[in-house]
């Protein structure tokens, strides 16, 4: 095996059944967009055409506190909250070109040791799917 692949394999994150809206895809990388950026993308090594923009919510929410269901961490083999991370999707809000919005009501969750995920729906949470995170004027 190339250096490249076992690279590769070594930052791959399972997500068992896809995550939503691509049940297909479960093998997924973290690619850095520029250096020091706080953004990443998480794109599929099953399909190169599917990629999106995350964030670690913290940056803009310091209070970010979802709680992660115990089913979730079981399956995913969390026992603590040091063997976990979280990140959110981030879009561009169509109707003003300073803001972003991040979903914090489906954060990823990734078990960093086994590098295995989800992407959850935190339904009794108030969690916006959909928070504006203004953004400094140039």
């Amino acid at each position: 095996m190339s250096d490249e692949a076992t690279t590769i394999e070594d930052k791959t994150i399972r997500f068992p059944g896809g995550i939503p809206g691509f049940p297909q895809l479960e093998r997924f990388v973290l690619v850095e967009v520029a250096p020091d950026s706080p953004f990443h993308e998480l794109r599929s090594l099953d399909d190169p055409d599917v990629a999106m923009l995350v964030t670690v919510p913290w940056l803009f929410f310091p209070d970010y506190a979802p709680e992660i269901p115990e089913e979730d961490r079981v399956e995913l083999g969390i026992e603590r909250p040091e063997d976990a991370t979280v990140f959110t999707t981030v879009s561009f809000d169509p109707d003003d070109e300073n803001a972003l919005i991040l979903n914090l009501l489906g954060p990823f969750v990734v078990n960093v040791a086994e590098r295995v995920g989800r992407q959850l729906v935190l339904a009794d949470s108030d969690y916006p799917a959909r928070a504006r995170v203004e953004l400094a004027a140039t």
